[in-house]
């Protein structure tokens, strides 16, 4: 995942739109609580038990927008804890890893 050097929600939201499942698809990039729902629909729905997400360019992002990167940080981080708990996804995990490179 990048956001080809954009910083803010739009930038995050759109890179994930780019090369993440959402279910439903999310329209703009006002809600994080939306985005982290799609983004959790999304990967559940996958036939993918294991899933690596990789954002190799959130250096400039954090630079220019430390709380939104802690915001998107906080979406990938409860997306991949929640669809870890047995319970939560009706005995169905994943295994979901994120990978930030701050380069």
């Amino acid at each position: 995942m990048t956001t080809a050097g954009g910083t803010g929600r739009a930038a995050f939201f759109n890179a994930v739109r780019a090369v993440l499942p959402l279910d439903p698809p999310v329209v703009g990039s006002q809600s994080l609580d939306a985005l982290s729902d799609s983004l959790w629909g999304g990967i559940y729905s996958t036939d993918d038990q294991k899933l690596a997400i990789i954002w190799e360019d959130s250096l400039h992002f954090f630079e220019d927008s430390p709380e939104g990167f802690e915001d998107a940080c906080s979406v990938l981080a409860e997306v991949a804890e929640s669809l870890a708990d047995e319970t939560f996804t009706v005995g169905r995990p994943k295994q979901v890893r994120v990978f930030v490179s701050r380069e």
